[in-house]
């Protein structure tokens, strides 16, 4: 498999460095030909040149932005998509991989290669107030949430059927799009929307997978990467996410029937995890000094 890692960073060098530390890092998996490149999506022309005068290891490329991160996003997917790589992982610079992250993605490909967009339901993250769910643990002044097992996992959705979303004052994304095709990767993110860019273009690969266009699969394995919630003038936190909540509900009905929006009807993969809830505290632990940036 050779997969086509697109490092997406708009600003905050440090934790780029960090990102890319923990890929350099990582578990060999012999049948992945990774193809990591830093795009630098940013209105801030410093930054660019930050980026490279830092001498990573990986190409870097800027592309156009808009100042939303969808723009950013199918940038990403359009270096795919003219490269001869077979799947594309993005991830936002601020996050970072767990050393398994190879090994899980190649264990999923293996068994299911009909797969066009993968989509992780749990997540493991650091933010600055105390989750209340998952397998908690303090990481200096910060706290960590994590997940120690993807087996006998209900699904949160039920079966097909009216989707919550719908009903919902603050609507949350169903999965974190960690794989996808390039078939999968033709479908573009919408770049207006400033928040909830992610979760509506979950729906529309939901559309695509229900029209028998694409494979959408998703899955309970968190031993993949760890979202880091802490980052000051992430987009998430410029733009309140109530004032783009009609939009995204608008918009989300342009792809999906009312009576037939729930995300239960898709495929759901129960990978035994490479790393448990300990495995994984020992490793973010060790990574405390690296996630504690802004202290």
């Amino acid at each position: 498999m050779k997969l086509f890692l697109g490092l997406l960073t708009s600003h905050h060098l440090r934790r780029l460095k960090r990102l890319v530390r923990s890929i350099q890092e990582a578990n060999h998996e012999p049948n992945v030909d990774l193809n990591p490149v830093i795009v630098v999506n940013t209105l801030n022309d410093s930054y660019y040149q930050e980026v490279l005068a830092e001498g990573f290891p990986y190409p870097v490329v800027r592309t156009e932005s808009n100042g939303r991160p969808g723009k950013g996003k199918n940038s990403v997917a359009e270096l795919f998509l003219q490269s001869d790589c077979d799947f594309m992982t993005q991830i936002d610079g601020d996050d970072l991989f767990y050393p398994t992250y190879l090994q899980s993605l190649w264990q999923h490909v293996r068994r299911y290669p009909s797969i066009d967009v993968l989509g992780l339901i749990p997540a493991d993250f650091i933010k600055v107030e105390k989750p209340t769910a998952g397998h908690i643990f303090a990481v200096g002044d910060l706290w960590a949430s994590v997940w120690g097992t993807s087996l006998g996992t209900p699904y949160p959705n039920g079966g097909p059927g009216r989707g919550e979303w719908l009903d919902q004052l603050l609507p949350k994304s169903q999965d974190f799009t960690i794989l996808q095709s390039k078939k999968s990767a033709k479908f573009k993110i919408d770049e207006h929307i400033a928040v909830g860019e992610d979760h509506l273009y979950t729906m529309k690969l939901l559309s695509e997978h229900q029209k028998g266009t694409i494979n959408y699969f998703q899955s309970m394995s968190s031993d993949i990467y760890l979202i880091d919630s802490t980052t000051e003038n992430s987009v998430q936190k410029q733009f309140p996410q109530l004032e783009w909540v009609d939009e995204l509900k608008q918009k989300g009905l342009m792809y999906l029937n009312d009576w037939r929006s729930n995300f239960g009807e898709l495929p759901v993969v129960y990978h035994e995890l490479l790393m448990n809830q300990w495995e994984k505290q020992e490793w973010i632990i060790k990574w405390q000094k690296e996630l504690y940036l802004d202290a």
